[in-house]
C-alpha cells in the first residue's frame, strides 16, 4: 500500500512542467504529453512562447519565440536529455541540455546541469503535492548557478520562487484543473503573467 502511494505521489510530477519560471528542472514533459506556454507583462516586457513535448522516456524539446515589443519575433530551440525522474524522498531527478539555442535572448545561450528533488507532504494537514527544490549550474557567464523551489499550498495553488543568478522571482500559481497553469510572476522589474497548457495527442 505504501508503494502505491509513493506511486500515486510520484504520478502528477512526471507531468509538471520543466522550468520553474525560466530556470530548468531536472524532469521532463510526459511522452506524447503536448505543452504550450507564454510568459508576456506590461509593454515594456518581452513576450517568450514554448511549445514543447517530450519523447523516447528521456528527451524534451522546445521551440520558442522571444519578443522585444516593437521588435520581429525571434525564434530558438530548447532541448534536453532527462538522465532520471525524480522519485519522491528517494533519488533527486537529473537533467542535462541546452537553453536558447540559437542565442536570441538578453540571457543568452546555456548549457545546464539541473538537479530537482521532491519531498512527500503525506498527512492530514497536506494535500500530497511533493514539495520540490532544484539546484543547478549553467555556463552563462553573468553566474554559473540556479535555484527553484515549488511549495504546494494546496493541489490547486502552489508557491514558487527561482534565482538566475541575475534575478529573484516569485510566483503564484494556480491549477484550476489537470493541465491548466496560471501564475503571476513577481520580481524587481514588475509583474508579469504567464499560461501553460498541456494535452496529449
Amino acid at each position: 500500500m505504501r508503494r502505491f502511494g509513493l506511486l500515486v505521489a510520484l504520478l502528477p510530477g512526471l507531468a509538471l512542467a520543466d522550468r520553474e519560471v525560466t530556470v530548468p528542472q531536472g524532469k521532463k514533459i510526459r511522452d506524447g504529453v503536448w505543452r504550450i506556454e507564454s510568459l508576456f507583462g506590461p509593454s515594456k516586457d518581452p513576450t517568450r512562447v514554448w511549445l514543447g513535448t517530450g519523447f523516447a522516456s528521456s528527451y524534451d524539446l522546445e521551440l520558442t519565440g522571444y519578443q522585444d515589443r516593437g521588435r520581429p519575433w525571434r525564434g530558438s530551440l530548447d532541448a534536453s536529455y532527462n538522465y532520471s525522474p525524480p522519485i519522491v524522498d528517494i533519488a533527486p531527478g537529473i537533467s542535462v541540455g541546452v537553453q536558447d539555442a540559437m542565442n536570441v535572448t538578453p540571457e543568452g545561450r546555456a548549457l545546464y546541469l539541473a538537479t530537482t528533488f521532491r519531498f512527500g507532504n503525506v498527512g492530514e494537514l497536506n494535500q500530497d503535492v511533493p514539495t520540490e527544490l532544484t539546484i543547478g549550474f549553467w555556463s552563462r557567464k553573468e553566474g554559473v548557478a540556479f535555484f527553484g523551489a515549488s511549495l504546494p499550498v494546496s493541489d490547486k495553488v502552489v508557491l514558487v520562487a527561482e534565482h538566475n543568478s541575475l534575478r529573484l522571482a516569485g510566483a503564484l500559481e494556480l491549477r484550476p484543473f489537470s493541465g491548466l497553469r496560471l501564475k503571476s510572476v513577481f520580481e524587481s522589474g514588475g509583474t508579469l503573467f504567464s499560461v501553460s497548457l498541456s494535452r496529449r495527442f
